[in-house]
């Protein structure tokens, strides 16, 4: 199977509206496979570079993101508290696999 690279940078937006609203939703927002899903905290299992660059930026307008082509795991400290947001589509769920099948296919659902 093809690996899949995993886009993960911090979303300034969400910070700036936790910080309004005294809220703790995930600020780390992650592309893989065309999903998106949003992370407190993530691990990486494989290797995974850090990128900075001001002058080709990632569509939603972040200059730094880290990518990886390896296994990760995403942690959702809140979504037990089932709070809704409008830009978090995804059923939230406190810890999720992301990356190859194999991997993904461990998820805790």
């Amino acid at each position: 199977m093809n690996t899949a690279k995993t886009i993960v940078h911090v979303n300034q937006h969400m910070i700036k509206y936790n910080q309004k609203n005294k809220t703790e939703f995930p600020v780390l927002t992650v592309k893989h496979r065309g999903k998106t899903y949003y992370a407190h905290e993530i691990n990486y299992h494989s290797h995974s570079k850090t990128v900075y660059s001001p002058s080709k930026s990632l569509s939603c307008g972040a200059v730094c993101w880290v990518e990886t082509e390896g296994d990760v795991t995403l942690f959702d400290w809140t979504a037990i508290h089932k709070q809704t947001h409008p830009s978090i589509k995804q059923k939230r769920r406190t810890v999720r696999h992301v990356g190859s099948k194999k991997w993904m296919d461990m998820d805790i659902h």
